[in-house]
């Protein structure tokens, strides 16, 4: 249910929050392919198979005859990948799958299995992922009876489908941590990493193979283990990318002085948005605030074309992780634009994701002048 809806918003764009764009890179030679029967979905039927972490489509195709064919090829050379195989007309029907380069995936389904109960074959990856979308069907399954016995009594609703979720929640964190040697596992992870104490961090990690472990995921986990969850008050994490003018630079180099932690991409209208408000207030205040943009973007030349279209004045620091940066994992951030302010003895003051008409007074308006 939550990963439909997170399709429905990149089909639309009616998000308030920024995904990191990333630019595409060469592709391999080495290809996939995936072949399916299909029942009750009309032939000119059009489907898209889209890189899901991406959004990028690898390829698209109408279905003959009740077959469909799609073939492309992936930007990891020995990786899978995450996809989805969906079609936006006359409805939305969408499924999920991990291939590989060099997999010959194949499946047969009626229009009622999609999304969570597409039976496929081929690929060394898919199996586990499967796993994690029974336990979407399940409730989704589950509320629809929850629904026709309690829909008129709404309190009755409310608690049936709040005890649901946390039931369906625990299924969840149960089996990431039982699968969590796989990329399956490790992509579940990632929408459920504040749900594990530091022990289970540890645990998890201690699990993988070495291969994992050296996964943007897999090293993330072991970084979460070592950086607990900051709260108001709490005093910050420290961090050291690369600068503006080619040099590390480090947030404890800021001496006495309130610090602006401002993540960013340069894809994001909301963080664009917010830029003029940012230097106004940088302006009045320099003598007491510094602020510091934090890049989400993976590409080095968006970083430096961002710097560069939006006339930054401030430190604007990068490391080439994108989403997976040391500030983004220590911090827990995750979309753009995102906050969060520090003392000038670095203690958490304030910490927020969005930007708005109003937002930075409201927020800053007893530290800062406006």
């Amino acid at each position: 249910m939550r990963e439909k809806f997170i399709l429905i918003l990149l089909l639309v764009f009616a998000s308030i929050s920024c995904k990191t764009e990333t630019k595409k890179k060469e592709r391999n030679k080495e290809s996939f392919t995936l072949n399916a029967t299909l029942t009750n979905i009309p032939d000119s039927t059009l489907f898209f198979l889209k890189n899901a972490s991406k959004n990028i489509t690898i390829d698209s195709a109408y279905v003959i005859n009740s077959k469909l064919s799609l073939n492309g090829q992936l930007y990891q050379k020995n990786l899978p990948e995450n996809l989805t195989l969906l079609s936006i007309s006359p409805e939305f029907i969408y499924t999920k799958l991990f291939v590989k380069n060099g997999e010959h995936v194949t499946f047969n389904a009626d229009k009622k299995d999609f999304p969570w109960n597409i039976d496929a074959s081929g690929s060394d990856y898919h199996d586990t992922e499967e796993k994690f979308n029974q336990i979407e069907y399940q409730e989704q399954e589950i509320i629809k009876k929850i629904n026709l016995k309690y829909g008129s009594e709404k309190e009755a609703l409310i608690k049936k489908i709040t005890e649901l979720k946390d039931s369906i929640s625990d299924m969840r964190l149960a089996l990431i941590k039982k699968e969590i040697n796989s990329y399956s596992g490790l992509k579940n992870f990632n929408y459920d990493k504040d749900k594990f104490s530091e022990e289970e961090l540890k645990t998890m990690y201690s699990q993988l193979d070495e291969s994992l472990k050296e996964t943007p995921t897999g090293k993330s986990i072991k970084l979460l283990s070592q950086y607990p969850k900051l709260e108001i008050g709490d005093t910050y994490y420290d961090y050291s990318a690369l600068n503006t003018n080619g040099n590390t630079m480090a947030l404890s180099q800021i001496k006495n002085k309130y610090i602006l932690l401002h993540f960013s991409s340069i894809g994001c209208p909301y963080n664009k948005a917010s830029f003029p408000k940012l230097k106004e207030m940088y302006a009045k205040n320099r003598d007491k605030l510094e602020i510091v943009s934090i890049s989400m973007d993976r590409d080095k030349e968006d970083w430096q074309n961002h710097i560069k279209r939006d006339s930054i004045p401030w430190p604007y620091l990068w490391d080439g992780k994108g989403n997976f940066n040391d500030a983004n994992i220590k911090y827990r951030k995750d979309g753009t634009p995102n906050y969060v302010l520090l003392s000038p003895d670095k203690k958490i003051l304030e910490s927020w994701f969005g930007y708005g008409q109003g937002i930075f007074k409201d927020k800053f308006g007893d530290y800062f002048k406006f």
